[in-house]
């Protein structure tokens, strides 16, 4: 279900990054690995007009972000490296 968070309210709400991580995505003809990680700049709460806090069907409490996509272009040998960084982690 989708919602017009227009029609409510939005109050910044302070967040912890609990976990990040990078997509990797391969581009045979170019012969590169993009990586792409999405950052979350700021968290909004959703409010009703009444400022009781807006909910969705199941009763969880509805929420918008910002956020940054950071990309990161490697070789595919680059790519190696970074998956055994990851991997001996």
């Amino acid at each position: 279900m989708a919602f017009d968070l227009s029609k409510l309210k939005q109050k910044y709400t302070p967040h912890n990054t609990l976990e990040e991580g990078w997509t990797y995505i391969s581009v045979p003809d170019d012969d590169v690995i993009i990586g792409v990680r999405i950052a979350v700049t700021k968290v909004m709460k959703a409010f009703n007009l009444d400022d009781s806090p807006a909910k969705d069907a199941t009763g969880s409490p509805l929420y918008s972000f910002q956020s940054t996509n950071i990309v990161r272009t490697l070789t595919r040998d680059e790519y190696e490296v970074e998956k055994k960084r990851r991997i001996s982690q």
